[in-house]
């Protein structure tokens, strides 16, 4: 059914909320009211009962050793005739015979208990007569008069109409109260959730005319103290955004020039070949394309690394594993040999043989890759490169080392940034994405690179610190 897939509205949850306990109270209320105003009749009207038993045992003599009831007319006719109910006696001597009144009463059962209220003996209870429910009143009257001696009884009853129209008189105004009261206090929630709800409504309002490109911060239109860290929490998000899309819309910028570059030469280069008919000529121009496609081809893979990086941030799932550390930077410092061989690099590697740290294989052996490769194409011939693998105090220091250019104090925040390259690196080929992409690996694995002098070797000292698995 299409209503239970609808979303559930808040407003009508809280008036819910508010409206079955009120109902539920009301009701409750209602019926303790019933309850204790039927038992007010009861008392009321028992009350009744007994001031006429006590009537008809007054009028009780004893004649010619005989007892009788000597109960005018005055007083049968308002037992016949009592407002809205009617009323019935009977009046029963010591030996158990019926004597006056009516002789068919329902009888007092024996589990009938004696009434504590009153100073005297008398038992109530519930009957039928002739179909109509009825009130009784037995009272027990002692006699010792001319001989005649016992107790006898005095039977009073009375139909109930007087008492359920009272106890319904009561009902009645009790649900007029409650009724009231429950019905006030819904007005007033709807009134309160309509105004508290209104402030949301504009928000939301706010939210929908927005332009899908807007991430300016949104207005502190919640009155509310409850509500403003969750105004702030979506502000900093939209900031957080705002951000990322503002670095994505540069990094794609950037990335298009760098690649504008070297695809612009590999076409003046094909032009060439094509207008020239000497066949030095043309090998000149693929010797040429050839280095500018190994370069394009290097810059696509670290514009691809990026892109994969930042995919690996964005997952809220993301997980580190345990992996040696001192593995991944040996097989990357041996896959380099003839890299360095080259230029008769001396590349070496100091420090532990097995560290353990939490962190993603492939992208820590893009860092030491990274670091290797940039340490390696700065280094000038015949140089040395170190990588090492340093303990100190839980942690694990991995440094690279070389005897290059260096970069200066004032230079390291701007050599972190991409497509960023310093003056000091002559003509070497690149794009600057090298060290940016240090800079967000780091940050994947909860840390950063530092990058200093090496007092040593005169050149760039890496150092990245992570924390080590006991």
């Amino acid at each position: 059914m299409r209503w239970f897939n609808a979303p559930r509205s808040l407003f009508y949850q809280l008036l819910l909320f508010f409206g079955l306990p009120l109902l539920v109270l009301g009701s409750i209320s209602v019926y303790t009211h019933y309850f204790s105003a039927m038992r007010a009749a009861t008392l009321a009207y028992d009350r009744t009962l007994l001031a006429s038993a006590r009537t008809v045992a007054e009028r009780l003599v004893v004649r010619n050793q005989r007892l009788e009831v000597d109960v005018p007319y005055v007083v049968l006719d308002s037992f016949e005739r009592n407002m809205n109910d009617r009323l019935y006696y009977q009046v029963i001597s010591p030996e158990g015979k019926s004597i006056s009144g009516y002789n068919d009463l329902p009888q007092l059962p024996s589990s009938t208990t004696r009434s504590t209220l009153y100073p005297a003996l008398v038992h109530f209870y519930d009957a039928d007569y002739l179909g109509v429910p009825i009130r009784v009143a037995a009272l027990f009257q002692p006699v010792n008069d001319a001989g005649v001696e016992g107790m006898a009884t005095i039977l009073v009853a009375e139909t109930l109409e007087s008492r359920r129209y009272l106890a319904r008189q009561m009902l009645l105004a009790a649900l007029l109260s409650q009724g009231t009261v429950v019905l006030l206090t819904l007005i007033l929630a709807y009134i309160l959730l309509k105004k508290v709800l209104k402030p949301l409504r504009k928000l939301s309002s706010i939210m929908l005319r927005r332009d899908p490109g807007e991430l300016t911060p949104l207005p502190m239109v919640l009155p509310w103290s409850e509500m403003q860290p969750l105004l702030r929490a979506f502000n900093r998000y939209i900031e957080r955004l705002r951000l990322m899309v503002t670095r994505q819309e540069r990094f794609s910028a950037d990335a298009s020039h760098q690649l504008r570059t070297p695809l612009t030469v590999l076409k003046t280069q094909v032009g060439v070949a094509l207008t020239s008919d000497k066949p030095e000529q043309w090998r000149e121009s693929l010797e040429g394309m050839s280095t500018t496609l190994d370069s394009t081809i290097a810059l696509t893979d670290r514009l691809l690394s990026l892109s994969q990086l930042k995919a690996h941030e964005r997952r809220a799932d993301h997980k580190l594993h345990p992996v040696n550390l001192a593995q991944i930077l040996k097989d990357a410092c041996f896959s380099r040999l003839s890299q360095a061989r080259s230029k008769q690099i001396d590349l070496g590697y100091e420090g532990a043989e097995v560290c353990h740290i939490a962190g993603e294989v492939l992208l820590l052996a893009e860092l030491c890759a990274n670091l290797l490769d940039n340490a390696l194409k700065y280094t000038p011939n015949r140089g040395i490169v170190t990588a090492r693998l340093q303990l100190e105090e839980g942690q694990v220091l991995l440094e690279i080392e070389d005897s290059g250019p260096g970069i200066s104090q004032e230079q390291t925040l701007a050599a972190l940034q991409p497509f960023h390259r310093l003056d000091n690196v002559g003509e070497q080929p690149g794009a600057g994405l090298g060290l940016a992409l240090v800079k967000d690996i780091t940050a994947y694995h909860g840390t950063r690179p530092e990058l200093l002098s090496s007092a040593e070797l005169g050149g760039l000292l890496v150092r990245v610190r992570f924390n080590l698995l006991s």
